[in-house]
């Protein structure tokens, strides 16, 4: 069978995709990922073979990247109208991706077509080459983005697509105990799987290997520079954990950080990136932004977390996910106003003592575990894609 895997070009939307692909290979089966940007490398690295998309099909995505990073969206966007905004932007993505995906889907022979919630264009494109489309959830589950499928109505329009209706199938990474923010898709066929972490390869580091001698903290601002600004929110976190008795790991995404220059580095080690999987095996907590990918590996690790969102409204309810089950804790609503070394350090110094929170982010972990691997997973939607030929 032939999987057409697709996501928007971004490399947190391509990374959760990796192991399913990965086993459909395994399988037999053969795979092709059609992106750009970030997420073409991703592929890449990942020994995937790809398609690429026209260069400006990410112009949309990284302006909104741009806007996310440099301050809350909400103070350059009204709560009203942000949905609006973020679903044009989706929108306008898959909008210049589609014709490359219909044509490729064609060209290539594909028997279904694997999209992210926010891709739409991968949703449409299925529609217009009439293959299966699957859903494939990238950590908390949630319908495809109707909003931005309402953007599409045009271009569906002129690929002879009536009457958008949601995917066939979906695969499901949110284990039983976690409430999601979002309605879960209502589609014929839901596959659960297991969340299985993918960072890449890298030679690692050798102090990763050996017992830190004392509780150590990760500390990740995800993937996107900008996030990082100068390293004033870094400043805060280094100085709020330096009377905690921890080793603080903080990855820099490579970004040059002058407020750290002049700080004591004690109890730090700064890392450029390390594997988010290996690094959490070690680790007794984590402070992080909210990203999916991040909370996801923090449940698959079962390791407390702090959450600071700083990307917007997903990343908020990404720390409500974990905090209302216990894992976590949130501090702040959107952006790092208000973030201080005290509560920084209160908060890390509660995660830490509290055992409550090392108890269920080890349940969510044992969850995680006990859920379908994607070798099994490939198995059941390969079944159900040829039962529906």
């Amino acid at each position: 069978m032939r999987y057409l895997f697709t996501t928007i070009p971004g490399t947190s939307y391509m990374l959760p995709l990796v192991p399913l692909a990965h086993a459909a290979l395994a399988a037999g089966h053969e795979v092709l990922v059609v992106t750009g940007g970030p997420a073409l490398r991703i592929a890449n690295e990942a020994g995937l073979q790809t398609v690429a998309v026209d260069a400006d099909a990410a112009q949309p995505y990284e302006e909104l990247v741009r806007r996310a990073t440099e301050s809350p969206l909400t103070e350059e966007v009204p709560s009203p109208e942000l949905v609006s905004y973020v679903a044009s932007v989706f929108g306008e993505v898959g909008a210049r991706m589609v014709d490359r995906l219909v044509d490729t889907a064609k060209a290539w022979g594909a028997d279904a077509v694997v999209y992210p919630a926010n891709h739409v264009g991968g949703l449409l494109a299925a529609r217009a080459a009439g293959l299966p489309a699957v859903l494939h959830g990238i950590g908390t589950p949630r319908a495809t983005f109707g909003p931005a499928l309402g953007y599409l109505a045009p271009v569906a329009e002129r690929l002879g697509v009536t009457g958008m209706r949601e995917a066939d199938i979906s695969v499901d990474l949110c284990p039983p105990s976690l409430e999601p923010p979002h309605p879960r898709a209502e589609l014929p066929h839901t596959l659960p799987m297991r969340y299985t972490p993918y960072n890449g390869g890298t030679e690692l580091p050798a102090w990763l290997l050996r017992p830190a001698g004392r509780p150590r903290v990760a500390v990740t601002l995800g993937s996107l520079a900008g996030v990082y600004g100068d390293g004033a929110l870094l400043r805060e976190i280094v100085l709020g954990t330096a009377e905690l008795g921890v080793e603080l790991v903080v990855t820099t995404g490579g970004a040059d950080l002058p407020a750290l220059a002049s700080l004591p580095h004690d109890h730090v080690r700064l890392e450029s990136w390390v594997p988010l999987n290996a690094l959490l095996s070690t680790c007794d907590a984590i402070i992080h932004h909210g990203g999916m990918g991040t909370t996801y590996a923090a449940f698959d690790a079962g390791v407390p977390q702090l959450v600071i969102p700083l990307t917007g409204p997903e990343s908020a309810a990404n720390g409500r996910v974990a905090a209302a089950r216990g894992a976590g804790t949130v501090l702040g609503t959107s952006g790092s106003a208000g973030v201080t070394a005290a509560n920084v350090g209160s908060a890390v110094g509660n995660l830490l003592k509290d055992p409550a929170y090392r108890k269920a982010s080890r349940e969510v972990a044992v969850e995680m575990r006990e859920m379908p691997t994607p070798s099994s997973v490939i198995g059941r939607l390969t079944s159900l894609i040829e039962d529906k030929a």
